[in-house]
């Protein structure tokens, strides 16, 4: 695989994610000042939310391609986490925002005026999500990159409260009370579950935390199969979407220099070849 090109056409996916959503949520909103609905107003603050997400996305692949510097030498994989740290934390806002106004307008209820309005525009704003989510993917699956699959299943995510939102309209049009406030409840369930996601995912690099401990057994067989050595431990670094491996290996003291240095570096190359550890180190114990 190119990976320039493959870093490049995910940029340009992302990209375009970013200002869609964009584009939805300020349509969303603007039309909602008009309408006086809450679902659409939070449906277009959700999908301000998710294009941030795309913008995290966007970044992360950005930086990826950037050199290892003197400052940061491992790279920069984990600004990615950061920023969807921080993402995470505006979104909670977002959605704690939401709450607090449909908590308010069931007590106070408003009549949502030109209904007919809301309910075209939260079922474009599904179907233009939905339509950017499957091109999205496409690229996704056929580069296998993880951020990008992200961004795809988050755009669905969009695309669902949309059409959750457009239900409740529907429900609130044919006079079910309330349900302008319960949709846009609704919708900021979804919100609050994306930012816990964030928070989970985010924390769990920034802090070392190795999400896939079945994947040192997997490396440790592999190691001790292909090359005949002992694995005495392993120790895995998440690096964004990647890791960096330390791999502690016993050999024969009466090896050769010449010979326990070939052994090294083919396990080395093993690492970053067969299981994409970024800058592995093999590190041997004599017995």
């Amino acid at each position: 695989m190119d990976k320039s090109r493959a870093f490049e056409e995910a940029k340009r996916a992302a990209w375009v994610s970013i200002w869609t959503l964009v584009g939805i949520g300020v349509g969303e909103v603007l039309v909602s000042g008009f309408t006086g609905s809450l679902t659409l107003f939070a449906d277009g603050l959700d999908s301000m939310a998710d294009a941030l997400v795309s913008f995290i996305v966007w970044f992360g692949i950005r930086m990826l391609q950037k050199p290892k510097s003197r400052l940061f030498h491992f790279g920069y994989a984990k600004i990615e986490s950061l920023a969807a740290f921080i993402a995470a934390v505006v979104i909670l806002i977002l959605a704690s925002f939401i709450v607090y106004h449909a908590y308010e307008n069931i007590l106070h209820p408003v009549p949502v005026q030109n209904a007919e309005i809301t309910m075209i525009a939260l079922a474009a704003a599904g179907g233009i999500s939905l339509h950017r989510a499957f091109k999205v993917s496409k690229v996704a699956k056929k580069y296998s990159l993880v951020s990008l699959n992200l961004d795809a299943k988050n755009s669905i995510k969009d695309g669902t409260a949309s059409f959750v939102g457009l239900g409740s309209i529907i429900a609130a049009y044919f006079g079910i009370p309330y349900m302008d406030s319960v949709g846009s409840i609704l919708i900021a369930v979804y919100i609050f579950f994306m930012a816990f996601t964030a928070f989970k995912e985010s924390t769990l690099v920034l802090i070392d935390g190795v999400k896939n401990p079945e994947l040192q057994q997997e490396i440790a067989t592999h190691i001790e199969k292909k090359f005949n050595v002992k694995v005495e431990k392993i120790l895995l670094r998440p690096l964004g979407h990647e890791f960096s491996a330390q791999v502690h290996v016993e050999l024969d003291r009466n090896m050769t220099l010449d010979k326990a240095h070939e052994t090294l570096t083919r396990i080395r190359n093993s690492l970053i070849e067969d299981f994409k550890a970024e800058d592995p180190v093999v590190i041997p114990k004599p017995v």
